[in-house]
């Protein structure tokens, strides 16, 4: 079976070979093909140029430029004056990486034909290549104004003057190109996306509004003025961008998940599911239903979250989706489902599936069901004895079950194998529960003498002072913290809310607080806390504002109920405070590990009996 190649040769062999039958030839296609000239008084390239030329552009395609090389030379052996078949020459040589002899055969192209356009941009773009810019400019610039209408040199010209930083220059060349091609956006549009990417938002938002002006449906220009505009906080003008975007391209996921992001956190909820659904009704991709669960997730949308990962995992085309809704169930403390994803999660996802178990028998034990929590956790040590937060966790069951010495035992007996910092914390946090706060200073202040810049024993041993009413030696920790790391919100955050609780500088604890707001905003525990400082502060509205947003964003937190009830209660919203004193003693009741006192659960029944109906007029 002969090759295409050989076909070719002899179709141009019979075309050419009969005198009579040349007209037959579609000589038009020909010359187009070649580069010639169409007027008919231009030689016709001979039939086994033809073939050559044929042969040549198949090896080009199949990238064996080697064999491109010696069909062209053979072609030009039989038409010598072709300045396309030159100039192909002369670009094979460059994709072979031979700069040189491609600029010397580009030499002997414009010696002869200083007027043919694609050898004056080849030999700019060799000689960019080989960083001989200022002959490269002279070589476009020639070329541009042979053939203004062709975007190709302009686009090299902006490259090169890119490269070297002058981009006034480079805008200079997209400005005339588009000039000479009024509605094409590829010069604007490539300029604006390379500034993007090397930060020059300014100058790329306005070339990027001139591609979308001429292309409206370019997705990718439409996106990046979407993240330049997210980028400078203008999210309702980001949000519009990837709305126009969708108006094209209705079921691009990307720009789904972007605008469905962007609208959560514009707070337009409904209209981020709106989006969303759109995105998840195109097919069960489990990586889709991820990344959806994950935004709602980064918004506090924690049911809608979850919502999402249940219907996903329903397909059964991603066990790991099961342990991924586990957690989210777990965070919004609906432990029966919890207790029923981690308990799906297949035994062949390795540490996955061991993670599931774990966190399995911890919602199992918050359920009541300790007898089953306790054999769960103690057959996976033994299956699985270094699974990191094994020994904290059935210490942790030991404790809901009333077992306090085994609690205690189970930690100590681990700790004699190697002292870890999340044995340490679980060890303290034990004390801190069973209200042996000096023990807890002592395990603590033992630690830190051998490694006295440990964050999270630093902020483990603020916690229990703060909770002995030592609150300023607290702030010293905290402080430590903060030193090494001035941006840990957390420290920020704890160290703001601690001042205001205890009387301290409110102002102080109110720039601290906005702090870590700015490296986290919408985070619930932060606003809370400024919340909490305003009210302390005087300013009752604003607390309340603050405070409705943050257990609005949830996980539900009984701490943070309780503090919306004392403001409510303070502007003499006394329905609002009762039902948030209420909601907060349920979560108490649901889960007293999260009790932020010893006492709280009792203060709230007190404040309860104070606003019940039978108080009245006593």
């Amino acid at each position: 079976m002969r090759c295409l190649a050989s076909i070719l040769v002899s179709l141009a062999t019979i075309a050419f070979g009969a005198e009579p039958k040349r007209p037959t030839v579609d000589v038009a296609a020909m010359r187009e093909a070649m580069g010639v000239p169409t007027d008919e008084g231009t030689p016709f390239p001979s039939a086994a140029s033809y073939a050559h030329f044929m042969r040549a552009r198949l090896a080009h395609h199949d990238g064996d430029h080697k064999v491109a090389l010696d069909e062209l030379r053979l072609a030009l052996a039989s038409d010598d004056s072709n300045a396309y078949l030159m100039t192909e020459l002369a670009e094979q040589y460059a994709r072979s990486s031979e700069l040189d002899r491609a600029e010397l055969q580009l030499k002997r192209v414009i010696e002869r034909f200083p007027d043919y356009p694609p050898a004056q941009l080849l030999m700019g773009r060799v000689l960019y290549e080989g960083q001989k810019t200022t002959r490269a400019r002279t070589h476009l610039m020639r070329a541009i104004k042979l053939r203004p209408n062709d975007a190709d040199a302009y686009l090299v010209l902006t490259q090169l003057w890119l490269d070297q930083g002058r981009v006034d220059d480079a805008v200079k060349v997209v400005e005339d190109l588009g000039g000479a091609v009024p509605g094409d956006p590829v010069g604007y549009r490539r300029l604006g996306l390379a500034l993007a990417e090397r930060g020059d938002s300014a100058k790329a938002e306005k070339l990027l509004v001139r591609a979308v002006e001429r292309d409206p449906a370019d997705i990718e220009s439409w996106g990046t003025l979407a993240r330049i505009a997210e980028s400078a906080g203008k999210l309702p003008k980001a949000l519009d961008a990837w709305e126009q975007a969708m108006q094209h391209d209705p079921e691009n996921r990307d720009v789904l998940l972007n605008a469905g992001r962007l609208a959560l956190r514009l707070k337009k909820v409904p209209d981020a599911r709106a989006y969303f659904d759109q995105l998840l009704a195109q097919g069960r991709d489990p990586e889709v239903a991820v990344k959806v669960s994950f935004s709602y997730l980064a918004a506090h949308q924690l049911q809608l979250a979850a919502d999402v990962l249940d219907q996903a995992r329903s397909s059964g085309l991603e066990p790991r989706l099961h342990f991924y809704a586990g957690l989210v169930h777990e965070r919004v403390r609906d432990f029966q489902k919890a207790a029923e994803a981690f308990d799906a999660v297949p035994k062949g996802l390795g540490d996955v599936s061991f993670e599931a178990r774990l966190h399995r028998g911890l919602c199992l034990s918050q359920l009541g069901q300790h007898k089953a929590a306790l054999d769960l956790v103690h057959k996976l040590r033994e299956e699985k004895p270094e699974l990191s937060g094994v020994d904290p966790a059935l210490s942790r069951l030991f404790e809901r079950s009333g077992q306090l010495k085994d609690a205690e035992a189970t930690l100590v007996k681990a700790m004699a194998k190697g002292a870890t910092t999340e044995l340490l914390e679980a060890l303290a946090g034990f004390y801190g529960r069973q209200n042996r706060l000096q023990d807890a200073v002592s395990l603590l202040t033992g630690a830190l003498a051998r490694a006295p810049r440990d964050e999270a024993l630093l902020f483990a041993l603020a916690s229990v002072h703060e909770k002995k009413g030592e609150w300023t030696r607290a702030i010293e920790k905290i402080r430590l913290i903060l030193e090494g790391d001035p941006k840990n919100s957390t420290a920020l955050n704890f160290m703001g809310y601690t001042i205001a609780q205890n009387g301290g500088d409110l102002e102080e604890a109110e720039r601290l607080v906005r702090k870590a707001l700015e490296l986290k905003p919408e985070t619930p525990a932060f606003l809370d806390s400024l919340g909490w400082v305003l009210f302390k502060k005087g300013d009752a509205d604003a607390g309340a504002e603050l405070l409705e947003r943050a257990v609005g964003a949830g996980p539900e937190d009984a701490t943070l109920f309780e503090h919306l009830g004392e403001v409510s209660l303070k502007l003499g919203r006394k329905a609002r405070a009762q039902e948030c004193f209420a909601r907060s003693l349920e979560l108490l009741q649901a889960s007293p590990d999260d009790a932020e006192r010893p006492t709280q659960k009792t203060d709230l029944e007190r404040k309860l009996k104070l606003l019940s109906p039978e108080q009245k007029g006593r």
